[in-house]
C-alpha cells in the first residue's frame, strides 16, 4: 500500500467500513488503523467489545489515491479533521522518510483536547524536523482543557494563515464539509 490509502473492512452482510493506513509506504507488513468507537457502530462496537486476537477480519484494498504527489517544489499543508489524522500521519511520516525539506504544516482540528489522541507525536515531529509546524485547533474546548491555542474550525484556521494557497500543495482529510 501507499501512505494515505485505505482498506474496506467487509462485514458479514457485505457492508463495508473504510479505514486508512496509518504507516508510511513499505514501512511494515502490519496493518495499523485508527478506529474510533462509534456508539452502536456495527464494526467499531465489535472491535472494542468482542474482538480478540486471532479473529478473522475480511477486507479489500489497498484503495484510493490520497497519496503524496512527489516530486514537487511546493510547501505542503496537511489539514486533518478528527480521525482524518490517520492517513495524514502516514503521509507526513512518508515525507520525513523521503527527506522532504520544504515546509510541512499540519493543522489538526478536533472538538476538545482529549480528541487529540496522539498529540505527542506531531509535537515530537516539530522538535525533530525544523521544517515541520503543528497547529492544533479546537472547535469546542472544554473549560478543563485550559486551552490557549487556536479555536474554531480547522479549515478556517488554515485559510486564515494562508489566504492564497496557490503556491502550496494541500492534503485534506476529514468531514465532507471540512474538505
Amino acid at each position: 500500500f501507499e501512505a494515505g490509502q485505505y482498506i474496506n473492512v467487509i462485514l458479514d452482510d457485505g457492508a463495508r467500513r473504510s479505514y486508512s493506513f496509518t504507516t508510511p509506504s513499505g514501512e511494515t507488513d502490519v496493518v495499523e488503523l485508527h478506529i474510533r468507537l462509534m456508539p452502536g457502530g456495527r464494526f467499531t462496537s465489535a472491535v472494542f467489545e468482542t474482538m480478540k486476537v486471532g479473529d478473522t477480519v475480511r477486507f479489500e484494498g489497498p484503495l484510493g489515491s490520497f497519496t503524496l504527489h512527489e516530486p514537487s517544489e511546493r510547501p505542503l499543508i496537511f489539514v486533518a479533521g478528527a480521525t482524518g489524522f490517520a492517513p495524514v500521519k502516514s503521509l507526513l511520516e512518508q515525507a520525513f522518510l523521503l527527506g522532504i525539506e520544504r515546509p510541512l504544516q499540519l493543522y489538526w482540528g478536533v472538538r476538545s483536547r482529549r480528541d487529540l489522541y496522539m498529540a505527542e507525536l506531531p509535537e515530537r515531529w516539530a522538535r525533530e524536523h525544523p521544517n515541520f509546524r503543528f497547529v492544533p485547533v479546537l472547535s469546542e474546548p472544554a473549560p478543563e482543557d485550559h486551552w490557549q491555542g487556536r479555536t474554531g474550525l480547522v479549515h478556517e484556521a488554515s485559510i486564515a494563515d494562508h489566504p492564497d494557497l496557490s503556491g502550496y500543495a494541500v492534503y485534506a482529510c476529514g468531514s465532507v464539509r471540512m474538505v
